[in-house]
């Protein structure tokens, strides 16, 4: 049965620097020793998701056709999806060549990425295409679409790409030579001299593919048999050398920022073209001020206005203190379809997933975030909008779980304003959402839950609407005004909603079904709260008044199958609110006052 046995402890302790009453956290404290009341609601704490990283070759094309210069063609076959496919290529052999496209028998669709014609031979040209897969490939026939293609042609697979920014953003790629401007290298079986070269620097880890168009020549290296020895390009592995005319390297990148040369010697190297694919890996970004909306800080495009925000998009992070974040930044920004996680297992620092400080004009949408501390932090901040993530709180506070410690949550909010956190879903350890100091938002449409659900404290101008939550308290505001909390699925074994401390807040059309719940919705401390058509069932209370709940109003409720339908003490008697209308059906008592 609910008493006020605990009710002193409701009030008793205050945040250090909001003087904010612990409400949720003494309450829960109490009723973790009622195992039979906790057994109805199993709320678990995730476990953090671990990154695997890994960038490089899913599949290599094999030729499709026979012949010396039969090579128009390829099969691949890969073992995973979101896989960059790459195909690079030489035709002309001194005559124009016309590439119209590459065409895919699965669907793809293949962008022109590279034409960079040879200056000394005239119609030779280097191509380079690529497309996205999503799913595996098996056998899937790729074909240039060109007239006598091709003196060569190879498609590879890369998967860990990044495959919403595929390309290094760094203005040294692609890198392109011909002629002398590569070096001075020809073919000698005696000396294999000299060295040709194209180099890059890229901005994160990439995978690094060198195309080289060699003049019916030996392979990069020169000759094997060589009595002057045999270098092939230093660094990279090679994929293929066809008809002495076409050669394809690759090699990966280790450190974010790396200057890459590639180097032929010993042949006849007319045109190299050396290209970079982004890894969807990146260390934790830190954006300090509009300045620093960098590629080398992660940004992959726009330019910062509200109709062309700088995007952040594609990572995987494994998080430390933090995975990405920005502070100080009026620029319009959105970091999305990224994934912030722990990189190894029981690694001491997996803190925070994406914290906003002092921004404005933000957006943090369609990403994964899965850490032992909070999701998402966000301070001192307006107009920003949270919406369609997937993250996960290991349930690890940011005070080492000293008593006073408020700052957790799968998202934690503080002193912001304008905002709209929507269609999330949310594990969060100890609390789905927490915040405090908060104005004119909204958080409508999330989902999940944590031992804690919604707790907002000092809020105006809200809406909290048509969340579906399970907690011991799912939805719980205090210190409120001008507030709407409706069209809520609520699933407790304590409070369903809880209001505490507030005026003028609106609580409609919320359904709290739980089994073993003690209230449906308790009012305590508060006055000119509008409780109306909810929906409220099988708990010890339906609704619950106390601690000078005054001046409120109960209309329109169907309330059922509840041991007290509405429950009072002698601060908040149904004589001091306004109660009507409301339907009651099979409750033990439909009133009850202590």
């Amino acid at each position: 049965m609910c008493s006020d046995v605990y009710l002193p402890l409701i009030f008793r302790s205050y945040h250090a620097s909001f003087m904010i009453p612990r409400i949720w956290k003494f309450r829960r404290s109490i009723l973790i020793m009622q195992t039979v009341i906790l057994s109805a609601l199993a709320v678990s704490i995730p476990q953090a998701v671990h990154a695997t990283p890994s960038l490089g070759l899913d599949g290599v094309g094999t030729n499709n056709c026979q012949g010396q210069f039969c090579v128009h063609s390829q099969l691949l076959t890969t073992t995973m999806g979101d896989d960059v496919i790459i195909v690079v290529l030489e035709c002309g052999d001194g005559n124009p060549c016309k590439v119209s496209g590459v065409i895919d028998n699965s669907g793809l669709t293949f962008v022109q990425r590279i034409s960079y014609r040879n200056s000394d031979l005239v119609g030779n040209t280097l191509w380079e295409y690529y497309a996205i897969t999503t799913s595996p490939l098996n056998s899937d026939n790729i074909t240039v679409a060109a007239p006598g293609c091709c003196e060569g042609m190879q498609v590879v697979a890369i998967h860990g790409a990044n495959t919403r920014a595929v390309f290094d953003t760094n203005p040294s790629t692609p890198a392109t030579c011909s002629g002398t401007a590569c070096g001075n290298c020809y073919a000698d079986w005696n000396t294999n001299p000299g060295t040709c070269s194209a180099y890059i620097q890229t901005s994160g880890l990439d995978f690094v593919i060198a195309s080289t168009q060699i003049n019916d020549a030996p392979p990069c290296g020169g000759y094997s048999y060589s009595p002057a020895g045999y270098t092939p390009p230093p660094g990279f592995t090679n994929i293929t050398n066809q008809n002495n005319r076409f050669e394809v390297d690759y090699t990966i990148t280790t450190t974010q920022q790396s200057n890459v040369v590639f180097n032929c010697n010993g042949t006849d190297a007319s045109a190299i073209v050396v290209d970079a694919i982004s890894s969807s890996e990146h260390s934790p970004i830190l954006i300090n001020g509009n300045d620093a909306f960098t590629s080398d800080n992660g940004v992959t495009g726009g330019t910062g206005s509200s109709n062309d925000p700088y995007l952040i998009s594609g990572w995987t992070i494994q998080s430390q203190d933090f995975g990405i974040e920005v502070a100080n930044t009026t620029a319009f920004f959105t970091i999305t379809h990224v994934t912030v996680s722990c990189g190894i297992p029981g690694q001491p620092t997996c803190l925070e997933g994406i914290v906003l400080s002092s921004i404005q004009n933000g957006a943090v949408q369609n990403s994964h975030i899965s850490v032992q501390g909070i999701g998402v932090r966000v301070e001192n901040s307006g107009n920003f909008q949270l919406t369609s993530n997937d993250v996960r709180s290991g349930g690890v506070d940011e005070c080492g779980g000293a008593p006073a410690c408020e700052r957790w949550g799968a998202i934690f909010l503080n002193m912001s304003s304008s905002f709209d956190i929507s269609n999330n879903s949310l594990e969060g350890g100890l609390g789905a959402i927490n915040g405090f100091n908060l104005s004119d938002s909204s958080i409508v449409g999330n989902t999940g839950g944590g031992e804690d659900g919604i707790t907002l404290h000092y809020l105006s101008g809200f809406l909290v609407s048509q969340n579906s939550i399970r907690a011991h308290i799912p939805i719980g505001v205090s210190s409120c005004g001008d507030l709407t909390i409706e069209n809520n699925a609520l699933d407790s074994p304590n409070a369903g909603i809880m209001v505490s401390n507030c005026n003028n807040v609106l609580v409609s059309n919320n359904t709290a079904n739980v089994s073993g719940g003690e209230e449906g919705i308790w009012v305590t401390g508060s006055d000119s709260i509008n409780v109306t058509a909810n929906t409220l069932s099988h708990n010890t209370n339906g609704i619950r008044l106390s601690n000078f709940a005054t001046g409120n109003t109960i209309t329109g409720n169907l309330i059922s199958n509840n041991q007290c339908g509405i429950q009072t003490d002698s601060t908040s008697t149904i004589n001091q609110n306004h109660v009507a209308d409301n339907t009651f059906a099979g409750n033990t008592q439909d009133y009850c006052s202590l």
